[in-house]
């Protein structure tokens, strides 16, 4: 088998190109990134040290059931008929279900021929995410990610290749930060690579390859419930291509708002919801169809309580977690602890496993749990007296937050029985009214710590305080 022909043309080599083996394997988003070298690989293998036939190359692509229609609509266009002129094989994976250790990956398809992009399997991401009552986060691990791709892949890998084999990752030159970090994931006979950093390719540069071979500029592919368009400045993108697809973003509303009655902090944007993103941009298209669907669908109310549990005190985080060298060596010759170093804060699993009263900070919140029961099922004008009538009742009070967009009945309406106390632990009860997509559920052991947690909560403020949410 020939070497490659692909020199760097980064000014660095900062990850070298692994040798050519029998497996070859590019996870391919439908996006420009891993678009433009799946082009390129299959105008010219050789150069990528494949085979002429490209019998050993696999293309992979793990569905989350919430592609833009435009992503799909190109791929299906210009990528699927090289590929299968080329019999290339493509493989189409989905999560199995809510647990990848139960219900392990749903396979799509797996053909040399294609003729579709599949746009979702039995569960999808808006699936687990409806019946969670829940929103993508914008900080931390991108757990959605995770779920709906990196899990699936990873076992897709485990149980179908054995030996070597080169993974491709569409990461661009600048990305390199994201490309460390997915080399530590060392899994045996995994050869990582990243042809875009080594060519010196970012996005304007694979942007115009793109758009000289097939006279349309690719979009990004994402999921239309993504948080992330607002933190990296490409929100006029977003909401013009929003208003191309006004469908998919009224899915993406209804998401939201369900999440939001169920905790007002919940809006897929940090500080902004989408709603009020819709309305700054003119889209009364896809906010009348948003209108509609709130009132045609079926509604209940929702008992929803929280335990709140202490954090972690000042304390606790400098003297317990992992110690590197330098000061286990230090305990062991004084026979005691000292406060952990820099480079022991920046060691990985920081939870602590020696709770003592002083590692718990009252001032401080820790980790939520959350029980949601379902009342009913009626048309949302049924529900939304229902709840009035428990209002109603002596002690209570019906607490309504204003729709964020005038003329639109997107507001809330809830009646809190237990407010939230100042200090923790700390729980809090209260029904509300919403789409009824979300089923009974609470986590394991809530009743327990529920309990525990209603014996010993500081004194809550007045009912129906602090529940405004952000817009």
């Amino acid at each position: 088998m020939p070497t490659s022909q692909l020199t760097l043309f980064a000014p660095e080599n900062t990850f070298p190109e692994p040798a050519p083996c029998d497996q070859t394997v590019l996870c391919w988003g439908l996006g420009a990134d891993s678009t433009a070298i799946l082009v390129r690989m299959l105008e010219d293998p050789a150069a990528f040290g494949l085979r002429p036939d490209l019998s050993d190359l696999i293309v992979i692509n793990a569905v989350t059931g919430m592609e833009w229609p435009d992503s799909v609509e190109l791929a299906e266009r210009h990528i699927l008929p090289r590929l299968r002129a080329k019999r290339v094989r493509l493989v189409q994976i989905a999560r199995g279900g809510h647990s990848i250790a139960k219900d392990g990956i749903e396979i799509l398809t797996d053909t040399r021929t294609p003729t579709t992009i599949r746009t979702s399997g039995e569960w999808s991401l808006l699936l687990d995410l409806q019946l969670a009552g829940t929103i993508p986060m914008y900080g931390g691990a991108r757990l959605c990610s995770v779920h709906s791709k990196g899990e699936p892949l990873d076992l897709w890998f485990e149980l179908y290749l054995t030996g070597s084999y080169r993974h491709i990752i569409g990461f661009e030159a600048g990305e390199t930060g994201r490309a460390r970090v997915d080399t530590s994931y060392g899994k045996t006979g995994r050869n990582p690579w990243y042809p875009l950093i080594n060519w010196g390719w970012d996005r304007p540069k694979l942007l115009s390859y793109l758009r000289e071979r097939f006279g349309v500029t690719w979009p990004k592919s994402y999921c239309w419930a993504c948080p992330y368009p607002t933190s990296s400045g490409s929100l006029p993108d977003h909401m013009a291509r929003a208003a191309r697809f006004p469908e998919q973003i009224v899915e993406a509303a209804v998401l939201e708002y369900t999440a939001q009655a169920l905790n007002p902090l919940f809006t897929l944007y940090a500080n902004s919801s989408l709603r009020h993103q819709l309305y700054l941009a003119g889209n009364t298209r896809a906010l009348d169809l948003l209108a509609a669907r709130l009132d045609a669908d079926p509604w209940s109310v929702y008992e929803v309580r929280r335990v709140l549990a202490p954090g972690r005190s000042a304390w606790c985080r400098s003297w317990h977690g992992p110690r590197c060298a330098a000061c286990l060596a230090y305990e062991q010759q004084h026979d005691g602890p000292r406060p952990r170093c820099k480079a022991c804060r920046g060691l990985p699993k920081q939870s602590c496993t020696q709770r003592v009263p002083d590692c718990y900070d009252p001032q401080r919140k820790g980790a939520a749990s959350r029980s949601v029961r379902r009342v009913g099922v009626l048309p949302r004008r049924l529900v939304k007296a229902s709840l009035d009538r428990f209002a109603s009742a002596p002690g209570r009070e019906l607490a309504h937050t204003a729709s964020v967009v005038d003329g639109y009945a997107f507001g809330f309406d809830r009646v809190v029985t237990i407010p939230r106390g100042e200090h923790f632990p700390a729980i809090e009860q209260q029904f509300v009214i919403a789409p009824a997509n979300v089923p009974t559920k609470a986590r394991d052991g809530f009743e327990t710590a529920w309990r525990s947690a209603r014996a010993t909560a500081a004194p809550a403020p007045a009912p129906n305080a602090a529940l405004l949410p952000v817009a």
